[in-house]
Parts: structure tokens; C-alpha cells; sequence
């Protein structure tokens, strides 16, 4: 039962866990710095109560990375990080939140916001490359804000013209997105893998759209605009897709 709803309020499908329909497990595009991707759970009660929460893997993700929180104050970080957004970690290293119906996309955007906020702390802290995965999240919050209560597909597959599979970031509304840095790093291999797609005959009819970073250096951003606006249906700047008064809240730190 709990399923029903959850397409219209996130964007996002999930599975039932349990025979009462009151458990499920939402699919997401985010992800850890690692590629898992971060625990959203959805639970119901009587009363029209909810609560989104991580089942404790947030913590058991940490410590599979090496991280020992036999310390308690080891955690601080995580609660900081929970309550900056309205969640919390309990006794039982569970981050979560709790609403009621009429709460409930509110709650969902701040637990979401919670976890994405701990995936930018890891990559801060681990030394791992954030561009691509955390742009690519950075994107696929902004596509549900444009486009409310529509599904998001992660990972969407083109054959190319060489026989090699393909995968975009996201597909939503017959578009394809690929997220895109300014940099060659990022860039170059978004390239080869469009002109691929796009020279095959099949594809002609696909909508492929690249989304790029242009929010720290718009020159460079310019530049490989004009690299990419040949090749796919089109090309956009990212503060374009982000409304302009909320363009401050799609980074989430």
C-alpha cells in the first residue's frame, strides 16, 4: 500500500518489504563516494505517520570503509549532519525523520538532502574525486524539481555504433541526461561515448540532453558547450535548469 503514493510524491519507484505494505525501499540515483547507493527506507503507522530512515547502513557503510566508531563522539558528525536538515541519528545509529501525510514530500526532500549532505562529506574527507558522481546527484535533484512527481530512470543503456552498451546518468520524460564537468577529465570521455550513441542509425530518434557545471568557471563551461552542441539534441547550462531562486539550494554541503 505504502507504494502506491510514492511515485507521485518523490519521482521514485520502490519495492514492498513486507506483506502489510507498510515497509518499502526507495530507489534513488545517490549514491556513496564508493558507488553504493545510500539506504532510503519508508515506514508507516497509524495516525498517518511515516518515517524515512536509513535502517543504520549509513553507519555500517562507514565502518565497511574503515572508519571505527567505537567512540561515541566519533558519530558527532553524522548527527550534526542529520539535524542541519531536520533528521536525527538515534540511540541505535539510525538516521531518520518522521511526518505525517500532509508533511510527508517536505520530510522526503530533507532526509535526501541529509544523505547527500554525508556523500559530499565523504568525498570531502576520503580524497575522492567528486565531479562526476556529485554533479551527477547535484543534476538529479534539480530534474525533480523541474519536473515533480515524474520518474526518474538511473542509468539508461544505448547500444552504440561500435556494439558497446552505453550508460546515461538519467532518463526522465523520453530525455536522456548526462551529467558533464568543464574539464577534460569529465568531458572527454562523455564525448566519445555520445559520438558513439549518436552514429548509430537506431538512435536517430533519441533525445539526448548534457547537462554542464557552469556554476565555477563560465568560460570553461562555454567552451565545452560548443564541444558537445553538435553531437546530442542539446546542451545546457546547469544554472539554466536550476530555477533561479532556488539555484543556492541545489548544492548541498
Amino acid at each position: 500500500m505504502i507504494c502506491q503514493n510514492l511515485l507521485n510524491l518523490t519521482g521514485f519507484a520502490c519495492q514492498p518489504i513486507n506483506e502489510q505494505g507498510t515497509l518499502a525501499r526507495i530507489n534513488t540515483p545517490f549514491c556513496f563516494a564508493d558507488g553504493d547507493p545510500v539506504p532510503v527506507y519508508v515506514q508507516s503507522f497509524d495516525n498517518d505517520i511515516h518515517r524515512f530512515f536509513d535502517d543504520g547502513q549509513t553507519v555500517l557503510h562507514f565502518i565497511g570503509r574503515g572508519m571505527n566508531f567505537s567512540s561515541g563522539h566519533k558519530l558527532r558528525f553524522l548527527s550534526n549532519l542529520a539535524s542541519k536538515h531536520g533528521a536525527s541519528l538515534n540511540a541505535k545509529g539510525v538516521i531518520e525523520i518522521l511526518s505525517t501525510d500532509s508533511s510527508s514530500a517536505d520530510a522526503f526532500a530533507r532526509y535526501i538532502s541529509c544523505l547527500v549532505a554525508i556523500t559530499h562529506w565523504e568525498m570531502e574527507h576520503q580524497g575522492v574525486d567528486a565531479d562526476g558522481s556529485a554533479f551527477a546527484t547535484e543534476v538529479a535533484q534539480a530534474l525533480l524539481q523541474r519536473y515533480p512527481g515524474k520518474e526518474l530512470q538511473l542509468r539508461p543503456e544505448y547500444l552504440g555504433s561500435s556494439g558497446k552498451r552505453h550508460e546515461l546518468d538519467f532518463k526522465m520524460e523520453g530525455s536522456g541526461y548526462l551529467a558533464v564537468k568543464p574539464t577534460q577529465q569529465s568531458a572527454a570521455p562523455a564525448l566519445y561515448k555520445l559520438v558513439d550513441i549518436t552514429n548509430r542509425q537506431t538512435n536517430d530518434g533519441e533525445n539526448i540532453v548534457v547537462v554542464i557545471d557552469d556554476r565555477f568557471d563560465k568560460q570553461a563551461a562555454k567552451n565545452t558547450q560548443q564541444v558537445f552542441r553538435s553531437i546530442v539534441s542539446d546542451v545546457i547550462h546547469f544554472s539554466k535548469l536550476v530555477p533561479a531562486d532556488s539555484a543556492s539550494a541545489a548544492i548541498v554541503h
